[in-house]
């Protein structure tokens, strides 16, 4: 049990609203139902606790240290990086939770560069951050993030791992990667982060946000067009496309840029304004058109014909427009709808600095690839706690006891909305 000392502090510096008892109590058996033992459920309740209230980087040596002598350190790095139990089940019961209690309304795919100051954790490869400006030693993986009417939380985690990491079998065998792992490039990984969610086929198909410029905006494009995905992708000005819109008169049937299209009807904007949670009412002028995709090459070389899309721009009046290009197949929608629809990016922009970085998004340290997993997987389910504690939820910790066994094996409801 936490000593008393530890509790006053939690509330006397201002940040009691992260989540409240009852939602401790609510999640908790229902997301370690799939641990047999008590000790591991007990083990992930305590990193839980230490993802929501250490201060400073939330790698296990500084939760285990907030959370004092009760915990131990060794322990509980067996549990995340060495232990046997799978992170699966829990991604699925967090997203069960999440369904029933506030279904998403979209789903957005959001890439993330995680700085490494060395080279020999799982993925890590050199890559060229555009925020930094510098080649840095990083891993690259893809969240899949859902976003309802009042929240948005992570609820799926693909790395990516290049090949010439796969091909270094030292590293593998220390990190235990799977046997089947591939190298992917980073559109193959977003749209599996998507595909591999835990019990999409259960779930209403919603439309997937994805800003897809430094993923290859038309692989992007194709790959979830294959699966049938519906969707919301921002691409390049350069990206090829075919006009298709009678209004067009005289571009003909031949691929032209994106860029260019979306100019041609540039008297045709309309005023555009978002509502909560999507942004801050900003107005913005936004046209559409119809084009077509070239599609993928097939065996002959030709491409194969495409689909039919919305070609959006988005921007503030000025010589500058557009901003943004957006590709979308739901083409029967109005222009208000996927405008607030390509503003969920921001959103979840937004979200992941202002509530999964404080929860250690970026602060696992570890080879092992299933600690990796289990990790991102805790601070996704810290991430549901913040972020149902941010509306109307209050006060923290003061009599959840992280020594006491959860009461009861969660339970799977049978059919989600």
């Amino acid at each position: 049990m936490l000593p008393l000392d530890h509790q006053e502090k939690r509330t006397e510096d201002g940040s009691g609203e992260l989540c409240s008892d009852e939602l401790l109590a609510d999640l908790c058996p229902i997301l370690f139902a799939s641990l047999a033992r008590s000790d591991q459920r007990r083990k992930g309740i305590n990193y839980l606790l230490g993802l929501l209230r250490a201060p400073g980087r939330k790698t296990v040596r500084n939760i285990a240290a907030f959370l004092g002598d009760h915990v131990n350190e060794q322990s509980l790095h067996h549990f995340i990086n060495d232990s046997t139990w799978d992170w699966k089940p829990l991604r699925e019961a967090l997203l069960r939770y999440l369904a029933h209690r506030d279904p998403p309304r979209a789903w957005v795919l959001r890439p993330m560069l995680i700085p490494k100051s060395g080279e020999h954790s799982v993925g890590v490869t050199r890559i060229f951050s555009p925020n930094r400006g510098q080649v840095l030693n990083a891993q690259q993986a893809v969240g899949v993030w859902g976003v309802s009417e009042a929240v948005c939380n992570p609820v799926n985690w693909r790395l990516n791992l290049p090949q010439a990491w796969l091909e270094d079998e030292r590293k593998r065998e220390c990190a235990s990667v799977p046997h089947d792992s591939v190298a992917e490039s980073m559109a193959t990984t977003a749209v599996r982060a998507y595909l591999d969610l835990p019990a999409r086929h259960e779930l209403k198909q919603r439309p997937v946000v994805v800003d897809a410029r430094g993923l290859g905006t038309t692989e992007m494009v194709e790959e979830l067009r294959a699966e049938g995905v519906p969707q919301m992708t921002r691409i390049t000005g350069d990206t090829t496309l075919i006009p298709n819109d009678p209004s067009l008169s005289g571009w003909g049937t031949e691929p032209a840029l994106a860029s260019n299209i979306i100019r041609a009807i540039r008297d045709s904007r309309t005023r555009v304004a978002p509502t909560p949670p999507n942004g801050t009412g900003t107005v913005e002028l936004a046209a559409t058109t119809r084009v077509s995709t070239l599609g993928r090459p097939g065996t002959t070389g030709h491409a194969k014909r495409g689909g039919r899309f919305l070609l959006m721009g988005i921007g503030r009046g000025g010589g500058t427009w557009p901003e943004e290009l957006w590709l979308t197949d739901l083409t029967t929608a109005h222009t208000n709808a996927l405008y607030r629809l390509a503003r969920l990016d921001r959103y979840v922009e937004r979200k992941s600095g202002e509530g999964a970085e404080q929860l250690g998004i970026m602060d696992f340290v570890g080879r092992s690839f299933a600690g990796w997993h289990r990790h991102f997987t805790l601070v996704s389910a810290a991430h549901v706690l913040y972020e149902l504690g941010r509306h109307g939820q209050t006060s923290v910790f003061s009599s959840y006891r992280p020594d006491v066994e959860p009461a009861g094996r969660g339970t799977r409801p049978s059919k989600l909305p």
